[in-house]
């Protein structure tokens, strides 16, 4: 056997290898065929945040919405987290974990040790390969960005600073710049998670890196150069509520806010690093904290003082409309969410119960209907981040 075929057999032994739990958990649960099983699930991922070695947890999700955890497939991201810092929602942030589809990886802080992991997926989205472990370039990692082959690290630690990386055809990051943001917070926890910025961002044109710092309120905006490296002097858009805690980016480019004094926000780009307040509306909820944007003109946001999720839709003109306050009951403090199965279903991790709730969505309407209540996880132990890789 020469060289090209054995590495050929060895790819697609790693190849089965990974399928055959996928298999396993499809035959053994659902009872559907394997194939379609593959063809229509996906892989839902989040982290355990420990303190003593973080981990990332697999479950495979199968056609029908519901999750099957993958116990054998844990993966160390080789880095500490930081979960000792508070029991619920430690890090204060959203995109602690991030799958990105076009490069086929996941990126992950550890901010414990301030690092940042990035893992190849591989074929199936089960075994996940380390590529690279390096300094976050600050400290206390709490949120990522992919954008194009570029990776953005938000720690929120000290003055706070986004640090840019490049993404090779490895997986291996290389640094190139570290913005600092000119803040004022404690360098390792314990750290106060209401008080630290929370989110780094894209803008949808990829002209902006975008970073929601609660305790300013405001966001705040940096211009990305040709390369996507930060350029220029950092601008501070007031929100026009207290606690921006996340955003998301609709196609249109609207960039929605999510406040956690109960409100969701829209602005809109102009000029420069200028964004203009369209819309505001209150959800009528508590810790109105996490925010995503669904393509069919919806986005959803995980109240998390009142264990509850609020839909409401957007438009191209920045417009927004609370659809329903409580689209759906939680229970047990949901923080991060994701969406998948091509949009068709939205996941919340619930940080005080341990638990991964999933709703399929109406795409008419955006309402949700519960199709699973994942249970098992590290609950008050500092669980965070949710991702899903579909197939």
């Amino acid at each position: 056997m020469n060289i090209l075929h054995a590495a050929k057999w060895l790819a697609a032994a790693a190849t089965l290898g990974a399928l055959s739990v996928l298999t396993a958990a499809a035959e053994d649960i659902q009872g559907r065929d394997a194939h379609e099983w593959r063809r229509e699930g996906g892989v839902v991922y989040t982290m355990d945040n420990a303190a003593a070695g973080n981990s990332i947890l697999v479950f495979a999700r199968d056609p029908a919405g519901r999750l099957h955890p993958l116990r054998g497939a844990a993966t160390r991201t080789g880095g500490a987290g930081g979960g000792d810092n508070a029991p619920v929602d430690p890090l204060g942030s959203q995109n602690s974990l991030v799958y990105n589809p076009a490069l086929n990886m996941l990126f992950a802080v550890n901010a414990g040790d301030n690092t940042v992991t990035a893992f190849d997926t591989g074929h199936a989205g089960v075994r996940l390969q380390r590529t690279d472990l390096e300094s976050s370039g600050g400290h206390i990692p709490v949120s990522v960005a992919v954008s194009e082959r570029m990776l953005y690290v938000l720690n929120a630690g000290g003055s706070g600073a986004v640090t840019t990386f490049a993404i090779d055809a490895r997986g291996r990051l290389e640094r190139k710049a570290v913005l600092d943001l000119g803040l004022a917070n404690p360098t390792a926890p314990p750290f106060d998670p209401t008080m630290t910025p929370g989110q780094v961002g894209v803008d949808a044109l990829a002209r902006r890196v975008i970073v929601a710092n609660k305790a300013g309120q405001a966001l705040l905006v940096a211009a990305l150069d040709d390369a996507g490296v930060p350029a220029g002097p950092i601008a501070a858009i007031a929100t026009p509520n207290p606690v921006p805690f996340a955003f998301g980016v609709t196609r249109f480019g609207a960039v929605l806010v999510a406040e956690a004094s109960g409100f969701v926000s829209a602005l809109e780009p102009a000029a420069g690093t200028t964004l203009n307040v369209t819309a505001s509306v209150p959800t009528g909820q508590q810790a109105t904290c996490w925010l995503v944007v669904h393509r069919k003109g919806f986005a959803y946001v995980s109240n998390t003082a009142s264990n509850t999720i609020s839909v409401l839709r957007y438009t191209r003109t920045g417009a927004l409309e609370l659809l329903d306050d409580v689209a759906a009951d939680t229970g047990g403090a949901p923080i991060d969410m994701t969406l998948a199965g091509k949009g068709r279903f939205l996941y919340a991790l619930n940080g005080a119960s341990g638990e991964i709730v999933g709703f399929a969505i109406d795409r008419r309407s955006g309402a949700l209907e519960r199709v699973e209540a994942q249970g098992g996880l590290p609950a008050s132990a500092g669980v965070q981040g949710l991702a899903a890789r579909d197939f």
